[in-house]
């Protein structure tokens, strides 16, 4: 005679969904622009005439200390404007979550 599986390793099994390959940051209280999601921050820089945002996920160990372990730099003007460009870095922020490696931009 067969054994049956318990209920609630069955509902488990079904209701799963896959982990993510690379854990985002937690959203932290105290941050300067709460509206953006966390790894993304705004670059305005004049005198070195970059705008853009800069997302940085994961950190790794080097000889000079703790370094973000994926980085990825989407400028306004490249990608045609502030909100286009907040768009590409979300949107980049979410492929490296689910896949786990950097995505090409």
């Amino acid at each position: 005679m067969a054994k049956k599986q318990p209920a609630m390793r069955r509902a488990a099994s079904r209701t799963s969904k896959p982990a993510p390959k690379v854990t985002l940051p937690a959203a932290r209280a105290r941050r300067v622009n709460s509206k953006l999601p966390p790894g993304i921050c705004r670059v305005d820089q004049a005198s070195t005439r970059t705008f853009g945002f800069v997302v940085r996920v994961g950190h790794r160990r080097s000889a000079k200390g703790w370094r973000p372990k994926f980085t990825a730099y989407f400028g306004d003007f490249s990608n045609g404007g502030k909100k286009q460009a907040l768009a590409a870095a979300v949107k980049w922020l979410k492929t490296l979550e689910r896949t786990g490696k950097a995505p090409a931009k």
